[in-house]
């Protein structure tokens, strides 16, 4: 397994989650350092989106412990709240709120989490919507977009509480082929400009051409871990080299 490389953000130790007598994460353990782009591939029910929502404490993990910028998350001591500020997530689905505009739905956050002025949030979310392609696109509803421009705006929207770290849970499984490009274009381009990210993803081009890491889950557990070049051109696998043969 690669070790990671540079300043630590995430500290994965021994993670695990039961659902009952189902164990589906089973001693996790990874290093997620500042800048990296961390892309998790694996089959349908092997523990990748368990994995990537215990980072912020949306699924609580059973055993292990989650450090995050030196702060032992697990702890029943530590306010959780405020350090999930700091985690950006975007979901399958798009989660937007459909009463609202897209200005709104990327303003709200900063505003009704941080305290910022309506002004000032209004300003940093139309700027994130010009980040994204969607500059001319704030005054109308979700429903007036097609789905590549809500997940846009979803991560916009995650963006407007300006994380350390975003988490991306299979961002394109829900859209359209031909609207797969725009949304991972904004992901890349995050990437460039030195976002942490961990991403979910069944995009084996974007994992190979994006991320500096690539991790293989199966049956809960990191079954390989290394470089892209490394990853797809010698696995070893031979989960892993079953599973590349199947969707390469």
């Amino acid at each position: 397994m690669s070790p990671a490389k540079g300043e630590k953000l995430i500290e994965v130790k021994g993670l695990e989650k039961h659902f009952k007598h189902v164990e589906v994460l089973r001693g996790i353990n990874i290093d997620i350092c500042k800048g990296d782009v961390v892309a998790v591939i694996g089959p349908s029910g092997s523990g990748k989106s368990t994995f990537l929502r215990c980072l912020n404490l949306l699924e609580e993990p059973t055993g292990g412990q989650i450090v995050f910028e030196g702060v032992d998350i697990t702890s029943k001591e530590t306010k959780i709240d405020q350090m999930r500020q700091k985690i950006g997530m975007v979901f399958q689905q798009f989660n937007l709120f459909t009463n609202m505009t897209v200005l709104d739905n990327v303003s709200a956050g900063p505003v009704l989490v941080k305290g910022m002025k309506k002004d000032e949030a209004r300003k940093l979310a139309q700027s994130l919507l010009e980040r994204v392609g969607l500059g001319d696109r704030g005054g109308a509803y979700p429903i007036q977009l097609s789905g590549g421009q809500q997940q846009r705006v979803a991560i916009a929207r995650a963006l407007a509480m300006q994380p350390d770290v975003m988490l991306f849970d299979e961002p394109t499984s829900a859209l359209d082929p031909e609207m797969v490009h725009e949304v991972l274009d904004v992901i890349q381009q995050l990437a460039r400009e030195g976002m942490t990210m961990v991403v979910v993803t069944h995009e084996m081009g974007f994992a190979r051409e994006v991320a500096n890491r690539v991790v293989f889950i199966d049956e809960g557990v990191i079954m390989e871990e290394a470089a892209p070049a490394e990853f797809f051109g010698s696995p070893k696998n031979p989960r892993l080299k079953d599973f590349l043969g199947k969707v390469l």
